[in-house]
């Protein structure tokens, strides 16, 4: 009776041990304690059989080791925080993989996803039953899948040089010296150095990085500012026809001068009205037409002497 006793008192203190483990489901412990329970049986079993004390003491020298010696490896647990563990992994590659992010974001982002898996696994460790843990990993893995950090610092500065060209778009558009052609030129210069900040923003990893390309990439969309070549070049032109006319007047010896006055006072107003059609004007074939029309106009003024001839 005494072996036997002590095969029990064995066996409770094993039992007692599985149940207090927190890293074994139920079904884990229910298989541990019927797989020492089965062992303290048979002990008992060749305790039955012994015959003499030397038999009695060695069987339960045996079995007490026997029982002892049970210990059950968890399995349900860590798997599931494996998978956790790989799901996390595999988040951590995917935001590293992001251009769109800052490296702070990538930062932040990994501890959100840790901060996710962390609880998954506490809560791992608090269930009690397999199918408890098989929630717990099937929610937990779904949490840290679910991270997915939205770009700010890029997306923010990529839109500040949207917003600076637009801006400098609408200020070409209202540019009334510039021709169509000069104001698409001046656009697509605006719009590729806004492109080239975009780019070295996507390239860019820190938020200070990012800070400095938004700086530097609107001071160089800002700065675009195009010159008025069509329209400049014909009013030059117009202005040298009329001072050619004006000294042709002035060296005319058959008019008076007040003959002079007056008719350089007309070329004066051909060329005004020869400027203002250029003013008008939006595209460089239309100044060109008008440049060449109102040359002539000015070229063609030929004024009378009529006091002289009369007198």
């Amino acid at each position: 009776m005494e072996a036997k006793k002590a095969i029990d008192d064995v066996l409770k203190a094993k039992n007692d041990e599985i149940d207090a483990r927190t890293d074994l489901t139920d079904e884990e412990k229910t298989a541990a304690k019927a797989y020492a329970q089965a062992k303290a049986n048979a002990a008992k079993e060749e305790i039955d059989k012994a015959t003499t004390n030397a038999e009695v003491d060695k069987a339960k020298t045996n079995g007490t080791l026997v029982v002892t010696s049970v210990d059950p490896q968890p399995v349900a647990k860590p798997e599931a925080k494996k998978a956790i563990d790989d799901a996390l992994k595999a988040k951590n590659d995917e935001i590293d993989a992001r251009r769109d992010l800052t490296d702070e974001e990538k930062v932040k982002a990994k501890e959100e996803a840790k901060e996710k898996a962390d609880a998954a696994k506490k809560a791992i460790d608090r269930a009690t039953t397999d199918e408890e843990v098989e929630q717990t990993e099937i929610n937990g893995t779904t949490e840290v899948k679910v991270v997915n950090p939205q770009p700010v610092a890029k997306t923010a500065a990529k839109q500040a040089i949207d917003e600076v060209l637009k801006a400098k778009n609408d200020e070409i558009d209202a540019r009334t010296d510039l021709t169509d052609e000069e104001k698409i030129s001046a656009k697509a210069d605006a719009k590729a150095k806004a492109d080239a900040a975009k780019e070295g923003i996507d390239i860019a990893t820190i938020n200070a990085e990012i800070d400095q390309i938004k700086k530097n990439g609107t001071t160089e969309v800002t700065s675009v500012n195009p010159e008025s070549v069509a329209k400049t070049e014909a009013k030059e032109a117009i202005d040298e026809t009329l001072e050619s006319k004006n000294d042709e007047i002035d060296a005319r010896t058959d008019l008076t001068d007040e003959e002079k006055t007056a008719a350089k006072e007309e070329a004066k107003a051909k060329a005004d009205a020869a400027k203002e059609a250029i003013d008008k004007a939006t595209t460089n074939a239309e100044v060109d037409q008008a440049k060449a029309n109102e040359t002539k106009e000015v070229a063609s003024v030929d004024p009378e002497a009529l006091v002289k001839i009369c007198s």
